[in-house]
């Protein structure tokens, strides 16, 4: 039977403080009242106290940096196809040499860009994930200004492709706070 102010360990039946975390007998975490999730205690730098929180903290760490550069390579994945099929099926035959090479500079160009991204990503996720917005917003704003037409062509790709780097962006804002502890 428990007293008042203790909880019964569910692993062991020990009776342990009911302000305990774990277990004092077997180490085993205790149910708490408040919470029905995972709890990972932290030291005072902000990191997990237990091998098993250090070991969540970096499962979820990763999943995070791995979220936002996998939207970056959606983006260059995206960027590579979109505008390969632009470039070779979509481009009137009569249209030059040279501007048809300068378009697909520019594509594939792009193309790299989120390449690169997606790789810086995957150390630094959260300043990638902004340079890949700002570009892309960059270069479609500098479109619109020289063919204002060129702002509704494709617009629920460029929607999409937003959605896509906001997402990251955010997965870049979890990492750094995970990271830091917060």
């Amino acid at each position: 039977m428990t007293q008042i102010g203790q909880i019964t360990c569910p692993h062991c039946g020990a009776a342990n403080p009911s302000t305990g975390t774990f277990c004092e007998s077997c180490g085993k975490a205790l149910p708490s009242a408040v919470s029905s999730s995972p709890r990972v205690t932290s030291s005072a730098a902000g990191f997990a106290g237990t091998d098993a929180g250090r070991s969540l903290q970096g499962a979820e760490l990763e999943k995070q940096a791995k979220k936002a550069a996998g939207a970056l390579l959606a983006v260059a994945v995206i960027q590579s196809v979109f505008g390969a099929i632009v470039v070779f099926a979509l481009m009137p035959n009569n249209v030059p040499a040279q501007t048809r090479n300068i378009v697909m500079v520019s594509v594939f160009g792009i193309a790299a860009v989120f390449f690169a991204l997606y790789f810086w990503a995957r150390k630094q996720p959260l300043p990638a994930s902004i340079v890949g917005l700002v570009v892309f917003v960059t270069l479609h704003v500098l479109d619109a200004i020289a063919d204002p037409a060129a702002l509704v062509r494709g617009i629920i790709m460029k929607i999409i492709i937003i959605a896509i780097l906001v997402n990251a962006i955010q997965a870049g804002v979890k990492y750094r706070q995970l990271q830091r502890g917060a």
